[in-house]
């Protein structure tokens, strides 16, 4: 959770994402447990919802980055999309399975757009590894979804 993320749009028209210079991550698929609700919280802050009754439980963490290109010149007005589970490894999604409780006060999933400098951040919370099965857990991770004005990254 510690390593910057870097994204670029590549002479080839496609987002390759690189972890402290390392190559790029393979491809992965959509999720799991993509939000269906229909728009994503986009204040940046994801430790407090509309209606909330306060905070969102766990480890406060800042995520923050910036979206650039090849030569490394900033990318402005790419959208920045996360999702995530809550501090106890909960997904607020009703495919779920995991028998954790989920927090009124987290929707883990939200988005905001980068400035003119590529910079992002989202206001979260650390997310836990969770259970797949009873003997295997995922780690702990966010998803993120990334989208410049031809080329989308999802990881």
């Amino acid at each position: 959770m510690s390593s910057i993320a870097r994204c670029g749009h590549t002479a080839t028209g496609w987002f390759r994402f690189y972890a402290n210079g390392s190559e790029p991550d393979a491809d992965q698929i959509l999720g799991p447990f993509y939000p269906i609700m229909s728009k994503p919280n986009r204040t940046g802050d994801l430790t407090r919802v509309p209606g909330g009754s306060g905070r969102a439980k766990g480890q406060l963490l800042i995520v923050k980055g910036r979206v650039i290109d090849p030569a490394g010149k900033p990318v402005a007005g790419a959208d920045v999309e996360i999702w995530q589970a809550n501090a106890v490894g909960r997904y607020a999604h009703p495919d779920d399975t995991n028998p954790a409780p989920l927090d009124p006060n987290f929707d883990g999933f939200g988005a905001v757009t980068t400035g003119t400098d590529g910079r992002y951040q989202f206001k979260t919370i650390k997310p836990p590894p969770y259970p797949v099965t009873p003997t295997r857990r995922r780690p702990a991770h966010i998803h993120f979804d990334v989208r410049g004005r031809h080329d989308e990254l999802i990881t």
